[in-house]
């Protein structure tokens, strides 16, 4: 248990003691106290607000207050004060002793070992195989997870259509939850749902075969060509409807036009992924579930959760919880439903999850409520756990993106403008590197700082808000940016990097060796001890609260699935060690022991900063 967390533990076991003792002898209610965090530094670290308990007990806040100041607290409270209706607490040194050194920890934040979900092959499912040796470990026992895998379900971008900038919440939403789980030491299994039979599908290879003087096609944007051709000469054309829909119902007679158009939209869309930095465990194709779906479909007729109307359309049996819905066709093709359906039985199958959560547009809110009642109703033992968070919408100036009427802005054309948009605001603010624009180092940066842009607009959003994307507005180095907390994370590098240069020789390259061979040293050089007794300012006190949040911030996004608290976190640490910066030398302090304070400070800033953002996604930058 880290210090935060433990201290707010002790301190609540401490007050409920005191409350419980004396709502027993004067025979009022007890109430449970609720540790805070001090909403004015001036009052204290941590605060304990004491208003429902003077209800409970008919006194008033104050008394309360200094009742619980009598209360025998734990050793990292240094001071109560009773003000204001709040018991507020000081910490003593021991807690920001414990923040330094947990803060510094290359696997800050890890409440198990850690595991990666690998497969078995004997039994086809994925089991927990530790990757990073524990102390336990290195003395011969190997730890493994107990817990079977979350899985996230994300992206599920269209075989057949582009990925547009629509694409890019579940994708970066799904890769952040996933990666907060790797960072606490979960198994998590990274899953892209791909479906490669839809309508879609049938008119693009009606496209292909009919339409023989559109150019060959060689990427996703030629088939985004075929695709808004198609849908318009449909509209106009029944002889082409009643193809695409032959084409639909036999589209096993058109393997080498599907397999073609599966193998051009995956080039593209990994070309998308290696970009964004995002990978996947499993990627399965609605292809191979067809089967398995047909036989769900005879599964709910024969347990009378759906029924066949007489033009031979299946339909659910949901009222009056949820209104009905479609399984089959007339014709007796399938549907998303009933696909899904089948990928729920398969997910449980291959790997028994603790908890599935899928990433789409809230707009599909519905059918994913529609679908887990189907599956309680069908006596499914994971259905309470197979979950659904929908997102927002991104819309351009002029609406909602659409890949019938062509206004899309492809992925890989913003992933491009973010990237250029960040070389250009870089040159500017760097004159001296105008003539060396397109060095490797500057593109490096610049790809950093667009990818990280374009990822943090999106993620600081909450899940259920909608976002009117404007490229240019979210490629900004000052507010609320991914850029001024990259910037935050270099100005730690440099100090620390500072520090290791004005070591004398042999010490240097001390530093130096221990930089790059110790898997704890990638905060910067050696340093020197810190001090038994810390002096701390209120910008370091203020900062080392904050890195201490860091574990509760990571479990909250984990359990949650709202990356965008993670942002707020960061932005936050990132002001916070301004602030420190600001008011704090720390390679020119008061004395010697100030300044191995202040370094420890802000190689613990460095670490957390780095975790941070690297669950977000992003890089955390050594040189801007």
């Amino acid at each position: 248990m880290y210090a935060l967390h433990s201290t707010k533990s002790a301190v609540q076991t401490a007050a409920d003691s005191v409350i419980r003792a004396s709502a027993q002898k004067s025979g009022q209610n007890s109430v449970e106290t609720t540790v805070i965090k001090s909403r004015n530094p001036a009052l204290g670290d941590l605060s304990i607000p004491v208003f429902s308990l003077a209800s409970a007990q008919k006194k008033t806040p104050q008394q309360i207050a200094e009742q619980l100041c009598n209360t025998k607290w734990p050793d990292v409270v240094a001071e109560a004060k009773a003000e204001g209706g709040f018991v507020n607490l000081y910490l003593s040194e021991i807690f920001f002793h414990a923040v330094l050194d947990e803060a510094a920890d290359a696997q800050y934040g890890r409440q198990t070992p850690m595991g990666e979900v690998q497969r078995d092959e004997k039994n086809g499912n994925k089991t927990g195989k530790t990757l990073k040796k524990s102390a336990r470990e290195e003395k011969g026992k190997e730890i493994k997870p107990t817990e079977n895998p979350t899985i996230l379900e994300y992206s599920q971008p269209n075989p057949g259509k582009p990925m547009h900038l629509g694409h890019i919440r579940s994708t970066i939403i799904g890769d952040v939850c996933a990666n907060a789980l790797d960072l606490l030491g979960r198994p998590v299994v990274r899953l892209n749902y791909l479906n490669d039979r839809g309508a879609h599908i049938a008119e693009l290879i009606t496209a292909m075969e009919t339409f023989k003087d559109l150019p060959k096609v060689t990427d996703e944007k030629s088939l985004l060509a075929y695709y808004v051709k198609i849908k318009a000469e449909i509209e106009k054309d029944p002889a082409l409807k009643e193809k695409t829909r032959q084409v639909l119902e036999h589209l096993k007679d058109h393997e080498k036009q599907l397999v073609k158009i599966r193998e051009m939209s995956w080039v593209a869309f990994k070309r998308n992924y290696d970009a964004l930095g995002v990978k996947f465990d499993d990627i399965p194709f609605e292809t191979t579930l067809e089967s398995d779906s047909r036989a769900r479909v005879q599964e709910c007729l024969d347990k009378g959760l759906a029924k066949q109307e007489p033009d031979g359309t299946i339909i659910t049996q949901l009222e009056p919880e949820l209104s009905n819905t479609v399984l089959l066709r007339s014709n007796g093709t399938p549907l998303y439903f009933t696909s899904d359906l089948a990928l729920a039985d398969w997910k449980w199958q291959k790997y028994p999850f603790s908890q599935s959560w899928i990433f789409t547009a809230a707009e599909q809110n519905l059918h994913f409520r529609q679908l887990q009642l189907l599956l309680t109703k069908m006596g499914r033992p994971f259905a309470s756990r197979y979950g659904h968070k929908g997102h927002g919408l991104i819309r351009l100036t002029e609406g909602k993106l659409s890949t019938r009427a062509g206004r899309v802005i492809l992925l890989e054309d913003i992933i491009h403008a973010v990237e250029e948009e960040a070389k250009t605001q870089m040159t500017a603010r760097n004159p001296d590197a105008k003539d060396q624009p397109d060095s490797k180092s500057d593109l490096t940066i610049a790809k950093a700082v667009g990818i990280g842009a374009l990822k943090y607009g999106v993620l600081k959003v909450k899940l259920e808000k909608d976002i009117t994307f404007d490229p240019k507005a979210e490629v900004q180095f000052e507010g609320d940016t991914s850029a001024y907390i990259q910037y935050a994370h270099v100005r730690a590098c440099a100090i620390l990097e500072k520090f290791a240069a004005q070591a004398p020789g042999k010490e240097k390259a001390k530093n130096a060796k221990s930089s790059k061979n110790n898997p704890n040293a990638q905060n910067g050089p050696n340093l020197p001890t810190v001090p038994t007794k810390l002096d701390l300012n209120d910008s370091e006190k203020q900062l080392l609260l904050k890195l201490a949040e860091f574990p509760d911030v990571l479990e909250y996004v984990a359990t949650t699935m709202q990356p965008h608290a993670l942002c707020e976190y960061a932005i936050s640490v990132a002001k916070a060690f301004t602030s420190f910066y600001a008011v704090s030398p720390v390679l020119t302090p008061e004395n010697e022991d100030l300044k191995s304070q202040r370094l420890h400070i802000v190689a613990s800033t460095k670490n957390v900063l780095a975790l941070t953002l690297g669950v977000l996604g992003i890089d955390a930058l050594e040189k801007m």
